[in-house]
């Protein structure tokens, strides 16, 4: 069986996988979901931007993460602060946000 892309999927500009699985769950990336749409529909992306819930991203200890498609970019140590700068710097001006991208940070810290 081959998978074929839907209309939708052709048109979006950008895939965003947040995750859902059992460790950013907890640290809140369910209250993120309706950030990020809403985020996504004030800056005119619904067309643009296909979102994906996904499971684990394998960057638990830094959770709640995403990761960003073309890229990809993954963002870690997110807030509704952060998704709405990714979606306005990344997703509207084609400009990754270093401050939340995986794997950097200083000394170990988040950058809270």
């Amino acid at each position: 069986m081959s998978w074929l892309p839907s209309p939708a999927d052709e048109a979006a500009r950008y895939r965003v996988h947040i995750c859902f699985g059992p460790n950013c769950s907890p640290r809140g990336s369910h209250a993120l979901l309706p950030v990020l749409e809403g985020a996504i529909r004030r800056h005119g992306l619904t067309s643009q931007v296909e979102i994906i819930i996904a499971s684990c991203r394998n960057r638990c200890d830094d959770g709640p993460s995403m990761n960003v498609y073309p890229g990809p970019f993954f963002y870690n140590w997110l807030t509704p602060e952060a998704i709405e700068r990714i979606v306005e710097l990344h997703l509207l001006g084609a400009t990754p946000v270093e401050q939340y991208l995986y794997p950097r940070r200083a000394a170990g810290a988040a950058p809270r």
